[in-house]
């Protein structure tokens, strides 16, 4: 029935309230909706626009931030590094640039795209992985190969280079003997040319720990930072570094190569950079948009138990909430005592304190019963609801007791009139319960980490809890996108069962 009649509808006050009251539903829901776009869209982002809380990514939209994204991800966020490469160039040297790349010798030049510092994926290690499946049958085959003990792919790492040393000398292995196989079939984008330039910069930043002001004006010249350092042409700067400088790069560095190839001025790698990203804007939008959720996955696909757990987790939390509840709810309606009264008043009393506050003591009394690390431990508590058997009970006693009547006359049983009438009519508010049941089963971390320590039996939350102590912010964005999916889903299924499960006992 309509608390404002059809005539009631038509009178100004009524249509001003009406107005008023979806005007407030929609804000409420334009409330409610926006974070949980601002996640997706975060999802999607990086560390340069992770905190950007523009509902689309501007890379999607613009090829500049497209080109400033990519160049980030080249050089893993290292801002004097790009500075560095900013020197100019010819875009008519683009291509002959590209076949330079191409010849450069393989311990001339470092890969790009590694994982920048706060991170934990990258374009390299996506790539390197998928060239180390096609190369290896199975995790266990990789780690008696490389002698690692790596749980799966998606934590092996490619070893690191570290050419601007004056000594440096790789661990010897299998493991970088592939990993030279496989930095010489990288495209050229990948490859960053070592320049003495830019050795000098690095030696610089560290004798003088990053103090411009330090910097002799003889050496400085016209710049006005590390980055635009100039190696000098003598004096006893140059000296002292040529001392730490490795001794394959003296006189043959990327700025020789280039040269005796026939390049003219400096190294166009910006103009190379972007024409690159120009040609692939599209499959770099794609690749960035889909970054963190492939990781998610990837993290989800190592911790494969987590989803096995939190299902059997869920399923038993619903089987016995509904196997409990109803039977406590059926007796009080049907078997009433002097006491009902205080007995509902106990169980709304529970409704009135926050579930952390029985977490200690639940985890005590697990503790001395031996249950910890267990899906009893997870399931038990959580068994018997107030708000369940407040709410069932209400629904029993709502029903025709007419029914029951019958039922006694025929000679049925309490069991067989419970099973046979009452609850077959409290589908509707049984299928509600469920759903509540789901929903607080599966968002449970807290109390889940608390009694189940063992990550045997961890469940999906608990993993991306712990997800959050490595990832940055636009993983756990990722991360809890993902992991509102299966909640999102249920609800847009089943919201013709919750409405009736809330409706229908007000109506009876």
């Amino acid at each position: 029935m309509s608390l404002v009649g059809r005539v009631g509808r038509k009178r100004p006050r009524a249509r001003v309230a009406m107005a008023g009251l979806y005007l407030i539903l929609t804000l409420g829901a334009i409330t409610t909706i926006y974070p949980f776009l601002l996640m997706i869209s975060t999802g999607l982002k990086g560390p340069t626009d992770q905190n950007d809380t523009r509902l689309v990514p501007t890379y999607l939209q613009k090829d500049a931030e497209l080109l400033d994204k990519y160049v980030d991800d080249k050089y893993a966020g290292d801002k004097s590094l790009i500075a560095s490469t900013r020197q100019g160039g010819s875009p008519a040297e683009v291509e002959k640039y590209d076949a330079f790349l191409k010849t450069l010798p393989i311990d001339f030049w470092e890969v790009g795209f590694r994982i920048a510092p706060g991170q934990v994926t990258s374009r390299l290690t996506d790539l390197y992985r998928t060239w180390l499946r096609s190369r290896y049958e199975n995790i266990d085959a990789l780690n008696r190969a490389y002698v690692e003990e790596n749980v799966a792919f998606q934590t092996v790492v490619p070893p690191s280079e570290m050419f601007a040393r004056k000594v440096w000398r790789p661990t010897p292995g299998r493991k970088y003997e592939e990993w030279r196989s496989f930095k010489a079939g990288l495209p050229t984008t990948f490859r960053i040319p070592i320049t003495e330039r830019l050795l000098f910069q690095k030696w610089a930043m560290g004798k003088y720990q990053n103090q411009f002001g330090e910097v002799p004006l003889d050496v400085k010249g016209t710049a006005t930072r590390f980055e635009e350092l100039q190696v000098p042409a003598s004096g006893p700067v140059l000296d002292e570094f040529r001392k730490q400088e490795p001794d394959r790069f003296r006189s043959d560095a990327g700025e020789a190569k280039w040269a005796a190839f026939g390049g003219i001025g400096p190294m166009p790698v910006a103009p190379h950079e972007a024409a690159y990203v120009a040609a692939h804007a599209s499959e770099l939008r794609n690749e960035f948009a889909g970054r963190n959720y492939r990781y998610v996955l990837d993290y989800i696909l190592i911790n494969g138990r987590a989803v096995a757990n939190t299902v059997l987790f869920c399923v038993l939390a619903i089987l016995t909430q509904l196997t409990v509840n109803p039977l406590a709810a059926y007796a009080l309606s049907r078997y009433p005592v002097r006491q009902s009264g205080a007995i509902l008043i106990f169980l709304l009393a529970t409704m009135a304190f926050p579930a952390e506050v029985a977490m200690i003591p639940a985890f005590l009394l697990l503790k001395d019963l031996g249950l910890l690390n267990t899906f009893a431990a997870l399931v038990l508590p959580s068994a018997a609801s107030g708000y369940m058997i407040f709410l069932l009970k209400g629904f029993f006693d709502s029903l025709p007791q007419e029914l029951f009547e019958a039922g006694s006359l025929d000679g049925a049983k309490e069991s067989t009139m419970m099973f046979r009438i009452a609850l077959p009519l409290s589908r509707p508010v049984l299928g509600y319960l469920a759903l509540v049941a789901f929903m607080g089963a599966y968002g449970a971390f807290i109390y889940a980490f608390l009694v189940a320590q063992d990550q045997r039996i961890w469940t999906l939350m608990v993993w991306i809890y712990q997800l959050q102590n490595n990832a940055p912010k636009s993983v756990m964005m990722a991360a809890l996108t993902l992991a509102a999916l299966p909640t999102l889903i249920v609800f847009l299924l089943a919201q013709r069962v919750i409405m009736r499960g809330i409706v229908l006992p007000g109506e009876r």
